[in-house]
Parts: C-alpha cells; sequence; structure tokens
C-alpha cells in the first residue's frame, strides 16, 4: 500500500475529571463496593473524564434509552471541540474537509454524530461515514478507512472517535470482573486530520496495517447493548491473550516493508488496562520510553477505547517527531479478539 495519505494533527479532549479516590468512595458502601475499592487501588489510574458525573446525577437506574440520548448530546458537545482543536493544528478551515468519518461504540444513533458535519461547519455535500461499533481497537481500523479515503480522492478528512462510558454505568452489584469495568473505562474523544501526502505537508504517512482476529477467545471481551446501556464482558485471561498472538500480525505487518521492531523509534501502545501494557510491552520488549506514554494517557485518563491509542500517537509524535524515513507502529486490541496494528513513516 503507497503512502498516499498523512496524518497532520491528532486532537484529544476529555470530560471534568473524576479522581479515582473519589470515584471509589462513591460505590464503597454498595453491593461490591470493597470490590471497586480494590480494583481502583491496583489500576494504576490516578482520574477519568466523565461526561455524566454520578456524584451529581447517578445515571445507573436509567435505560438505555436515556443513556444513548444523553449518550449522543455529549458526544456531540466533546466532538465538536476536538475536531476544531485538530482543524486549528492542522491549519485548515472545515471547508477544506471533503469527509467526516465517526467511530464509537457507545453512541448508536442514526443519524447520529454525522451531524457534526453542519455543527463544525463543513461544507453541504460533504461526505460522511459512521464506523462501528468496534471496541478499544476501532481507531485504526477507522484509520485505515479515512487514509484510503484520501488516497483515492486527493483531498483532506477528519476521523472524530468518541466513546463516552459514564452514561452507561452500570448497576449492582459489582463482582471482581465488573468492578474492573467500572473502574477501567473513562470518556474521551480524539480527532484526526488526514490529508494527501504533498511535498511540504508534514505528518505521519499511513503505510500499511495488520489485522488479527483470535476467534476461540471471542467470548472474553464483548460489548453488547442490554436493558441498561452498554454491557462489557471483560475476562481476566485478556492480557495474555493478547501478548501471546499481538507478535504474529506485528511481525508480518514489518517484514512485508523489510523491516523489524528494532527500527520503529517509537510504539504507540493502546493503553488498554495495567496488565495489558504490561504483558504486550514484555512479548514485543518494546523501548521504555513508549510503554511510558501509554502509562501516562491511562494514568491521566484511563482506557477511553477508541480514543485512547490516538491519544498515545498524538502524545508520542508531540515529543518525538518522527523525522522523514523514520518509522513508527501503533497497536490496539479489542473484541473479538482482535489485534490491529498500523505502520507510519515520517514525512
Amino acid at each position: 500500500m503507497s503512502a498516499a495519505a498523512r496524518i497532520t494533527s491528532i486532537a484529544f479532549a476529555s470530560p471534568p475529571q473524576v479522581k479515582m479516590e473519589e470515584f471509589a468512595e462513591f460505590f464503597a458502601d454498595g453491593p461490591g463496593g470493597a470490590h471497586v475499592t480494590e480494583v481502583v487501588r491496583n489500576s494504576a489510574i490516578d482520574a477519568k473524564g466523565m461526561a455524566v458525573n454520578p456524584f451529581v446525577q447517578d445515571p445507573r437506574p436509567w435505560g438505555t434509552a436515556r443513556r444513548m440520548e444523553v449518550s449522543l448530546a455529549e458526544a456531540r458537545v466533546l466532538g465538536r471541540e476536538t475536531i476544531a482543536g485538530a482543524l486549528q493544528r492542522a491549519g485548515l478551515r472545515p471547508a477544506d474537509i471533503g469527509m467526516l468519518a465517526t467511530a464509537t461504540t457507545t453512541t448508536h444513533s442514526a443519524p447520529g454524530l454525522d451531524s457534526l458535519v453542519d455543527e463544525t461547519g463543513m461544507v453541504p455535500g460533504t461526505e460522511f461515514q459512521s464506523l462501528g461499533p468496534m471496541g478499544c481497537y476501532a481507531a485504526l481500523p477507522a484509520l485505515s478507512v479515512v487514509r484510503d479515503w484520501v488516497a483515492l480522492h486527493g483531498r483532506p478528512a477528519v476521523l472524530l472517535c468518541v466513546d463516552l462510558f459514564s452514561p452507561h454505568l452500570q448497576p449492582g452489584p459489582y463482582d471482581k470482573e465488573q468492578a474492573v469495568v467500572l473502574t477501567l473505562f473513562g470518556d474521551g474523544a480524539a480527532a484526526v486530520v488526514i490529508r494527501p501526502g504533498e511535498e511540504g505537508v508534514r505528518g505521519l504517512d499511513v503505510v500499511d496495517r495488520e489485522m488479527l482476529y483470535v476467534p476461540e477467545f471471542a467470548d472474553d471481551l464483548q460489548v453488547h447493548v442490554g436493558d441498561h446501556g452498554m454491557k462489557i464482558r471483560l475476562a481476566p485471561t485478556m492480557p495474555d491473550v493478547t501478548a501471546s498472538a499481538v507478535a504474529g500480525p506485528v511481525d508480518r505487518l514489518l517484514g512485508r516493508h523489510g523491516l523489524g521492531r528494532d527500527d520503529m523509534r517509537w510504539w504507540a501502545l493502546h493503553p488498554g488496562g495495567r496488565r495489558i501494557i504490561d504483558r504486550v510491552a514484555e512479548e514485543l520488549e518494546l523501548p521504555d520510553d513508549s510503554v511510558a506514554a501509554s502509562r501516562g494517557v491511562m494514568r491521566e485518563y484511563g482506557n477511553t477505547a477508541a480514543p485512547a491509542v490516538l491519544a498515545v500517537l498524538g502524545r508520542l509524535q508531540d515529543a518525538r517527531p518522527l523525522g522523514p524515513g523514520e518509522y513508527a507502529a501503533a497497536l490496539a486490541f479489542g473484541p473479538g479478539a482482535t489485534i490491529w496494528a498500523v505502520l507510519l513513516r515520517g514525512a
């Protein structure tokens, strides 16, 4: 796949932060509160964004319809902010954009986030695509779709990923697994501007991608719509399953381009949880600075699902921008069990 599309800016935004110590205290006296306290203590998460603050308005009694209504309204607000930030960083106007793609697992509506075409000032007739739900790995296949659109049409496009878990807080009681779900996932949005790879436009070329699906573990990580919004199944086996499978797609992707792991200047690793970061980093022998970026995003925001790996990618590119011809990789994992890897090159 030729490098005909280039990431020129990434913006990440989160709703107001809730400190995890206060979060644990809120659930401490309820059924399963001891599990929540224990998980928070060991989570390596200090705070996370919550568009619906349970201290102010507890969503746990809500039905699915209200949860989805609130989620869409909050996602549109956060999406507008994030798109505006990405366009400003790229030096583009809304009228310059030919296509808006949105990816979300937590907001189900048609029309939905595609209304942001109008709300952000993009011109009438701007194409939109609504992608998902795909879960935590969604950003990388969505990025590949947008990359292909830009290569075909020769116009700039924007990818917006938004996932809001706070409207979907599940009622108790909480066992250990549900305490992990309750603790781990935070709210966030990320917007990426992708432009044709023209001379004089600096950024990251989206070079190639690779996916692996491990169906025998599909039951271990699932996201479904239930009577109380999004219900997540997250088995404790997932870090080990992911780590045991991740080397295959990574090495196939790099091998197609005559590259090895040591040729990557950095790795944008999806901050899916403390153990997933630890196990994947150990398996691939990732450099400390790359792992630190992933840990930092998780510590500050939790796992925001699709936006999370883009937050890590943006942080690494801001701190250590790839020079022309230097390579990096992005990795994300999610339901299925599914692993995605994307190869990037500085330009």
